[in-house]
């Protein structure tokens, strides 16, 4: 995918080098060393994106894919992390759009057994329902911010990375971020006054 890695030029580490010119000249187990280095990353960021953790893992085998038939167009002007992050936020957003053409349907391992509704819901733990409410609320996000926010919180980006990887200045993604912050400290508001009102 040409110029996702010349936003914003950032050195490359040594390392990285040496394994994309090892990728680049064929050497055996160049990929795998690739793959196996930023499964998690990508992973994590799929999961975070995606509910359902079979589209999320198809996502991430997907984009691992992309950076195959891609990797030889790479410059290496930014870091390989960056450059995956990039094809698996496109994966990701073609998933998204698949999903939302389908019907919604319910997987019968989901539906409850023979227990009213109200029993399954109080049988949630707090922390599973804050999970929920947390990725609730940056669905309700516009996607930049919340592109931002899962960078930088989720899969711990530095805020320079952040920039680089959305092809934006530090300045910019700084915004994002806090804008992003600030929206889901309202709709957390929003949502304790409804529980004590």
């Amino acid at each position: 995918m040409p110029g996702y890695d010349s936003a914003v030029p950032q050195k490359q580490p040594d390392q990285e080098k040496e394994l994309l010119a090892r990728i680049k000249d064929g050497a055996p187990g160049a990929f795998e060393q690739l793959f196996h280095r930023y499964w998690r990353l990508i992973m994590r960021l799929c999961l975070s994106h995606l509910e359902d953790s079979s589209e999320a893992e198809d996502a991430a085998i997907e984009t691992f894919c992309d950076a195959a038939n891609g990797i030889r167009r790479f410059r290496g002007q930014a870091k390989l992390s960056s450059w995956l992050i990039r094809l698996a936020l496109n994966r990701i957003a073609k998933h998204r759009r698949a999903l939302s053409r389908r019907p919604k349907t319910v997987p019968i391992e989901n539906l409850p057994a023979d227990e009213p509704a109200g029993e399954t819901l109080e049988k949630e733990h707090e922390t599973d329902q804050e999970i929920k409410n947390l990725i609730s609320d940056l669905k309700r996000l516009p996607k930049e911010q919340r592109e931002a926010l899962i960078l930088r919180y989720i899969l711990e980006m530095e805020l320079p990375e952040v920039a680089q990887t959305l092809g934006i200045s530090p300045d910019a993604a700084g915004m994002r971020i806090n804008r992003g912050r600030n929206r889901l400290r309202q709709l957390r508001s929003k949502r304790l006054k409804r529980r004590q009102g």
